[in-house]
């Protein structure tokens, strides 16, 4: 997998992996330095292809890797032994849970003293260097620890996990190995790769007909699809990973099918469309979407990945009978099982399968989300302080085609599930992993990778951005230009909801937003806004501000919250005590 770039020498086991990694997508590589990766990092630095982001710390690192992989398609973070591949695994079990295809790299200490047990700094004090390894197992759909002898082969197979399944992947690279010739093996068959979860792909018997998963498909979905009148195609995360947008959407559009999103399939299909229903999360959907959905005489599940809050505290009914659930590496239908189907396979069958009304009538979906009108403002309304309900209205309409969009794990989560979104936004949330503080290095990542640049906006809390805040210096480093919407709402808002209202555990303490991006080196410009008329004009300014950074602190009351929270908390609450 490593390209030679036609030279006559033997390259060493890092030029290898770096010709990998750039011929894998990788543009830039996150991390923190530290002794056992020093001299990686050198080789890093002397790259042609590769450019070096150093973060604040490795957690940072790993969740900035996490969105620029969620844009770019793959994405490297390094960090040194034990100390750092710890504070980085947070960030790597992030990726795992939200499939996102990250490769850690841990530098580590010599074959030699490893091979001796010898204790070194950063780690338990043991002897046994394994521990790290062990823990990234755990969270990884492949991993290795290079040797001399296996360095290629381990670091192909690896990355072909990765790419394929769209995970996470782990190799230590001992520090005596950096600048060791490779040992590139006979030409031989293919190293497998893995599907998700990092089981090896059942291995079909020599003159198998690799149309047969595609057949057995059609023949189970066409009479089910055949006479349906209500089709809905539900769409989640594993879609977007496996970037199947452009076939849903063509899909959709060609069968006048209805399209609607769980949470993490937000952005993943236009919701500019006439028939998008919205944000479907069981009972706590709005009445429409949630009848779309469950009423529909078919359902086509995209990447369906269920868990308590996308499925509404497991309040999702939707008829198994009139399920065709498609994953990345199978799909099922009924009673029927087809394992080795691929998410495209799948998508060609039904584009086949699936025709215009005949009538060609294309009713409109009944969506529970609305398109945001740009009707001038009320000037009594404008001189209100702002609620969840306005900030949210105005967010909504500030959005525009193409943008990135990342909302916190809180409030802004829920705020942003709730709005219908031009087309083409990308959607950084962690609807499974939901780790606090995330999204603030990672809207910096999703917008380096993207090229050209696109405007990128991220609603986070103030409590969310305490933990990671220090990463503004970094997203300033690398001349990028978010627009930064925190919500000061004194503390865990999120979690009052849910329970400890007046607890003071949820509260925090108040920090000074207004000089934190100067005090980070940002040079951004900064606003305050309490109502309504001040946060349009913030917005406004963040507009004809474009090209540097834009920080805009909002102002509102410690309970308020988004309608859909306000819904699932109540669910959460009781499952909490249960």
């Amino acid at each position: 997998m490593g390209n030679l770039n036609g030279s006559c020498s033997t390259p060493s086991i890092s030029r290898y992996l770096l010709d990998s990694l750039a011929a894998a997508g990788a543009r830039h590589i996150f991390g923190v330095p530290g002794d056992f990766n020093l001299a990686f990092l050198d080789e890093i630095e002397a790259h042609p292809d590769i450019q070096w982001v150093g973060n604040a710390n490795e957690l940072n690192a790993a969740y900035m890797a996490d969105g620029y992989a969620r844009v770019n398609g793959f994405a490297v973070v390094v960090t040194t032994y034990g100390v750092g591949e710890l504070s980085a695994l947070n960030g790597i079990a992030g990726a795992y849970a939200e499939h996102v295809p990250v490769l850690h790299i841990a530098g580590t200490p010599s074959t030699d003293t490893q091979r001796r047990g010898l204790s070194v700094h950063h780690g338990t004090g043991d002897g046994d260097h394994e521990h790290y390894l062990r823990a990234y197992r755990e969270v990884t759909c492949a991993t290795a620890s290079l040797t001399e002898a296996t360095a290629a082969a381990d670091i192909d197979r690896v990355l072909a996990a990765i790419l394929t399944s769209k995970q996470p992947g782990y190799l230590a690279l001992p520090s005596d190995l950096v600048r060791r010739p490779v040992l590139i093996p006979a030409p031989g068959p293919a190293a497998p790769r893995l599907p998700a979860g990092g089981q090896p792909a059942s291995v079909e018997p020599a003159g198998a007909d690799e149309r047969a998963p595609a057949q057995l498909f059609a023949a189970a979905a066409g009479p089910l699809l055949r006479g349906a009148r209500d089709v809905v195609v539900l769409v989640d995360a594993l879609a977007r990973r496996h970037e199947r947008g452009p076939q849903l959407d063509k899909l959709i559009r060609k069968g006048h099918l209805t399209g609607a999103v769980l949470l993490g399939g937000k952005g993943a299909i236009d919701e500019s469309y006439e028939r998008f229903a919205g944000l479907y999360i069981g009972a706590h959907s709005e009445p429409a979407t949630r009848l779309a959905v469950e009423n529909a005489d078919v359902v086509i599940g995209m990447g369906l990945a269920w868990n308590d809050l996308n499925s509404g505290g497991f309040t999702a009914r939707i008829d198994g009978a009139k399920l065709i659930d498609i994953q990345p590496f199978g799909a099922t239908i009924g009673a029927v099982g087809i394992p080795g189907l691929t998410m495209a396979q799948a998508l060609d069958e039904l584009s086949r399968l699936v025709e215009p009304p005949a009538d060609d009538e294309v009713a409109t979906a009944a969506a529970g989300e609305q398109h945001h009108s740009e009707a001038a403002a009320d000037p009594l309304e404008t001189q209100a302080l702002l609620s969840q309900d306005t900030l949210w209205q105005r967010i909504g309409a500030f959005l525009r085609p193409g943008d990135i969009l990342a909302a916190g794990q809180g409030t802004a989560l829920w705020g942003a599930a709730a709005q219908r979104l031009p087309a083409g936004v990308e959607v950084i949330i962690q609807p499974t992993w939901s780790s606090i503080g995330y999204t603030l290095p990672a809207v910096g990542g999703a917008q380096l990778a993207s090229a050209p640049r696109r405007r990128s906006i991220l609603v986070i809390g103030d409590g969310a951005a305490q933990m990671t805040v220090q990463e503004l210096g970094t997203l300033a480093r690398e001349g990028l230009d978010p627009i930064i919407v925190v919500v000061n709402n004194s503390g865990y808002t999120v979690e009052r909801a849910i329970g400890g209202r007046t607890a003071s555990y949820n509260d925090i303490q108040p920090w000074n937003w207004q000089l934190i991006p100067a005090a980070l080196g940002t040079g951004a410009t900064v606003a305050s806004a309490a109502t309504v008329a001040q946060l349009d004009a913030a917005l406004e300014r963040a507009v004809a501000d474009d090209g540097r950074m834009r920080f805009i602190e909002v102002l509102l009351d410690r309970d308020d919250v988004p309608a859909m929270l306000a819904r699932a908390a109540r669910a959460l609450a009781a499952r909490s005590v249960e």
